[in-house]
């Protein structure tokens, strides 16, 4: 009995060591989010383990990585990558290439792994909605774009073609011209006045 006391008060600190608070809701951008885990320990930690869950009771981990506090940058390559840096008490996460199915609950976890006693907390958890991008299109638009058929553009006409159509408009123009001269001016044969014979002239008469 007089052990269980003992190990409640000892244990006691340490349950209350760390704790992980975290923003209760941001947006994403174009496949991507930023959040902020703050943690609060009574130790200087050294060697930190940090991971990101997804889901309200955090079973699918997105990414994971160690951190010395002597280079306190990382950078996971998963499915979905994350990047960020660890300060003594704060956590920055990018989160890259999440989807809109992505909008979720997500917990930041800590670890302090050195110096001991080792510690482990989670956070409260942040609600990251990531919008639908137009670049990634559902199932839905997919089978609109296959049933639309594909339209064929329309080509200007060429200067070719514009050549040839300026030479025939201009070569019947000049056509028409010709026929109407013939048919409204008469020739010149028939406007020579005919010679009317004279009284002497009796050739004429035989």
């Amino acid at each position: 009995m007089i052990a269980i006391l003992v190990l409640m008060i000892v244990g006691l600190p340490l349950r209350n060591a760390l704790s992980v608070s975290q923003p209760y809701y941001v947006v994403g951008s174009q496949g991507q989010v930023s959040l902020h885990c703050i943690y609060k320990t009574t130790t200087q930690p050294e060697k930190m383990q940090v991971s990101l869950y997804k889901g309200q009771y955090g079973h699918e981990r997105i990414c994971s990585a160690s951190v010395n506090m002597s280079d306190p940058h990382l950078e996971t390559k998963e499915t979905v990558n994350c990047s960020g840096s660890v300060s003594k008490d704060r956590v920055e996460l990018t989160v890259f290439g999440l989807k809109g199915v992505d909008t979720d609950l997500y917990r930041c976890r800590v670890e302090i792994i050195f110096p001991p006693p080792y510690l482990s907390k989670y956070g409260n958890g942040t609600l990251v909605y990531i919008p639908e991008s137009p670049d990634c299109p559902t199932e839905r638009t997919e089978a609109r774009i296959q049933d639309k058929p594909e339209s064929t553009p329309i080509q200007p006409p060429s200067l070719t073609l514009i050549l040839l159509c300026a030479i025939l408009i201009t070569t019947t123009i000049v056509l028409i011209l010709q026929v109407m001269n013939i048919i409204l001016i008469p020739p010149k044969s028939s406007l020579v006045p005919q010679k009317v014979p004279q009284k002497g002239d009796y050739r004429n008469f035989w």
